[in-house]
């Protein structure tokens, strides 16, 4: 080494004094000597220039997680050469230096040359050195004393190994300087082992970013636990669904936190477990969940078990979506240019904005539904689940667990799981009950004390759950009279009878016939493409008919016409024969002295008899549920065969 030290020492000076370079001078030096003396260099000089303190910052920010990574490395490596008089520097891509360590005696000499943090290092500013061309060729080199272009770096000996990002792109180098006596070819080994570490450092640390991110970005919240069921990790939203920080979390036994038994049955089946229904414990507050649980096996040992969960109301926000639970018309959609029913939808606009529970009173077909959707969307509860439950079409033994939910075993057929009931899924918004005057008695003590403190006790199960539901009903009996009969409870009939709102029938309301039609008729123009109009001899037979069905006979008349008509008009042929003639006159007598009930016993008796007595096919001419059409012959005691033997007597 001190041969060569020396060679080197007279084939500098005879470039700097005369610009010959000696063979055995190796190339990369001799092409940065070249380099240098086209950049001015002064041989004699080679002390860096320092960044201001406000630039530096900013590089050192530029570089922050380089620094994390390289900083405890560099500490390794420094206790190996302590006292050896060596210093480990790291510089970033621009040739900065960022970081250094190093015995006290070789950092006192090189602060002389300026050899500290925010100095540059390049070829252009002070010279040849291993920083320079460690960035340049990207690849470890070692310089000896006067391999150095500048001759206060004579007295060092350097070594340097570039870093790089996982695709390759040089970000920094790793040097170690010391005195050139002590210089030796495993200093450049140790460098070169030193960046890869930096290199394998940073990929991990980015890995785990990426994994991190992953982490916290699933929309469930994650726990991971180890063997002993100890939570180990923890995401973002787990914690807020928890509210709860993560020193109060980690390090503690999972069954501080949710039912144990669940996490025990997954484990002793080494099985995962999907949407089982739990719940969270924290802080005092119960959180319902839907949970998810999987081993985590290695040699066949669980070693771990990763959860996890939503709360039941967000998961069942996605059902309801799912499932269409919203209110899908306005009070826009309420056409109309009666003042009677003016009157009724500003009355409903101002039920609306109140929690109060709704009943909705109207003949069948005169839109109760609809004004049940228009009042939810006006309401602050809009943005919450709508769900309607026809009352009627439910099995009288099935009502309970369909409105309140049952738990898993609570009956033979029941799902295993248990399901949560109507009321449950309209939770922070509406429930809309259709035909409440067929619920059957028994039950409705019970959605009577739902009513009055908001909580429901599922089928089979002792756990009250508290809800946040507006109640609307609708029936088209006279509830006050089936109190009177005792089929219906007095109490909930006042319980749901805070504002009420009677729809007026279609045959009261005689100047919406011909605008409901027309509206009716543009909107399938619209979906087919067609221009249809309705011709003034069929807007007569509609406003001479009584329309016991009311509006949604009308539009089931204007769709049958529509489609039958083969041009643009649509005239009184397209008509239905089975509809009774009445002129306009005769119609007003017969509502003014005949009650609803006569009428509706007259019309479902005339369309059995046109039927022959067949009840689905007189329900389908009424626009009538089959229920609801055997739920009225047993009302009106109608006789269907002694109807049947009226047709063939004719």
């Amino acid at each position: 080494m001190k041969d060569f030290i020396s060679f080197m020492e007279k084939a500098w000076w005879r470039y700097i004094t005369e610009g010959i370079l000696e063979e055995g001078i190796r190339e990369e030096i001799k092409e940065s000597w070249k380099l240098c003396r086209e950049y001015g260099v002064d041989p004699f000089g080679g002390v860096g220039e320092i960044l201001d303190e406000k630039s530096m910052k900013v590089r050192l920010k530029e570089n922050e997680e380089l620094i994390s990574v390289a900083h405890p490395i560099m500490e390794d490596i420094y206790r190996q050469v302590t006292g050896s008089g060596f210093l480990l520097v790291l510089v970033d891509k621009d040739g900065y230096l960022i970081d250094r360590i190093g015995d006290e005696n070789i950092m006192g000499e090189t602060r002389k040359l300026n050899f500290v943090e925010g100095a540059l290092w390049t070829e252009e500013a002070v010279g040849t050195n291993a920083i320079a061309l460690a960035l340049r060729l990207d690849r470890p080199i070692q310089l000896v004393g006067a391999e150095h272009y500048c001759i206060t770096h004579h007295m060092a000996t350097c070594s340097a190994a570039p870093i790089h990002d996982e695709k390759g792109n040089v970000i920094g180098c790793l040097d170690m300087t010391g005195l050139k006596e002590e210089a030796h070819p495993h200093n450049l080994g140790v460098v070169l082992a030193g960046a890869y570490a930096i290199e394998k450092q940073l990929a991990l640390m980015r890995s785990h970013k990426f994994i991190d991110a992953t982490f916290d970005s699933i929309h469930e919240g994650m726990l991971i636990l180890d063997h002993n069921f100890v939570v180990q990790r923890v995401n973002e939203i787990a914690l807020r669904i928890l509210n709860i920080a993560p020193k109060e979390i980690i390090g503690r036994h999972i069954q501080s936190f949710v039912d144990f038994d669940i996490i025990k049955e997954v484990l002793n089946q080494s099985e995962p477990y999907y949407d089982v229904e739990g719940a969270f414990y924290s802080k005092g507050r119960k959180i319902p969940c839907r949970i998810n649980a999987v081993p985590v096996m290695a040699n066949r040992k669980t070693i771990g078990t990763v959860i996890t969960f939503r709360e039941e109301r967000y998961v069942r926000n996605v059902v309801n979506k799912l499932a269409g639970f919203r209110a899908y018309y306005t009070f826009e959609d309420i056409v109309t240019q009666d003042d009677k029913m003016k009157k009724v939808i500003e009355t409903a606009k101002k039920a609306a904005k109140s929690d109060c529970s709704i009943l909705i009173e109207g003949e069948s077909g005169t839109g109760k539904e609809l004004f049940a959707q228009a009042i939810h969307n006006y309401s602050k509860r809009a943005k919450g689940p709508f769900v309607a439950v026809n009352c009627a079409s439910i099995p009288r033994e099935l009502v309970e667990s369909e409105l309140f939910g049952y738990e898993k075993g609570a009956f033979t057929g029941a799902n295993k799981e248990g399901k949560p009931g109507k009321f449950e899924l309209a939770d922070n918004g509406t429930i809309f009950l259709d035909e409440i005057g067929e619920l059957p008695y028994e039950v409705q003590s019970k959605l009577l004390r739902v009513l009055d403190n908001h909580r429901i006790v599922r089928v089979g199960g002792t756990e009250e759950k508290k809800l946040n539901v507006r109640v609307i009903a609708a029936t088209n009996r006279n509830l006050s009279e089936e109190v009177e009969k005792k089929n219906f409870r007095n109490d909930l009939y006042y319980r749901i009878n805070v504002i009420k709102i009677n729809i007026p029938p279609l045959r009261e309301r005689k100047g919406d016939i011909e605008l409901l039609a027309k509206v009716f008729v543009d909107r399938l123009n619209k979906c087919n493409n067609e221009q249809k109009v309705l011709s003034e001899s069929f807007i007569k037979r509609l406003k001479d008919y009584h329309w016991p069905g009311n509006v949604r006979e009308l539009q089931n008349v204007i769709n049958r016409a529509y489609y039958l008509a083969e041009g643009e008009i649509i005239t009184e042929d397209y008509f239905p024969e089975n509809i009774e003639r009445k002129n306009c006159e005769e119609d007003i007598n017969v509502t003014a002295v005949l009650p609803f009930d006569v009428i509706e016993e007259k019309n479902i008796k005339e369309a059995l008899r046109l039927a022959k007595g067949d009840v689905v096919k007189a329900a389908k001419m009424l626009n009538l549920s089959r229920a609801t059409i055997y739920r009225k012959i047993k009302k009106y005691k109608v006789n269907l065969k002694e109807l049947s033997s009226l047709v063939e007597t004719k």
